[in-house]
């Protein structure tokens, strides 16, 4: 639509004017600016996301949300810490969350599909 402000998240996809990579084998999770890169490149998001929660010390928790991203035949299960760039993202498009077994994710961060 000609003249209507521009979404959140295409104010952060423009904000970064380099792309940064990202590899399981030497980072636990991606940046979210890695996640928005994947969309930018036009890659397809699941509706549903899953959450894994770690908490510390019982009181102070951390979520990882893990990204099912498709391209093509492609998947690529991104896990991406909790951020206001990432739950405005999630908000935005109507993201379902599923909470992930501890059991069922491995410590390279890959799980069974998300349902």
């Amino acid at each position: 639509m000609p003249g209507a402000a521009p979404s959140f998240v295409e104010m952060e996809l423009r904000s970064f004017d380099t792309r940064r990579h990202w590899s399981a084998s030497s980072q636990a999770y991606a940046p979210a600016d890695v996640l928005l890169g994947y969309l930018a490149d036009g890659w397809q998001l699941s509706p549903v996301v899953g959450l894994e929660e770690h908490w510390h010390s019982g009181a102070r928790r951390v979520d990882v949300f893990h990204f099912e991203l498709t391209k093509e035949d492609q998947v690529q299960v991104l896990p991406v810490q909790s951020n206001p760039i990432v739950r405005r993202l999630m908000h935005d498009r109507k993201l379902r969350v599923v909470l992930l077994k501890r059991e069922s994710i491995s410590a390279t961060g890959e799980h069974a599909p998300i349902s």
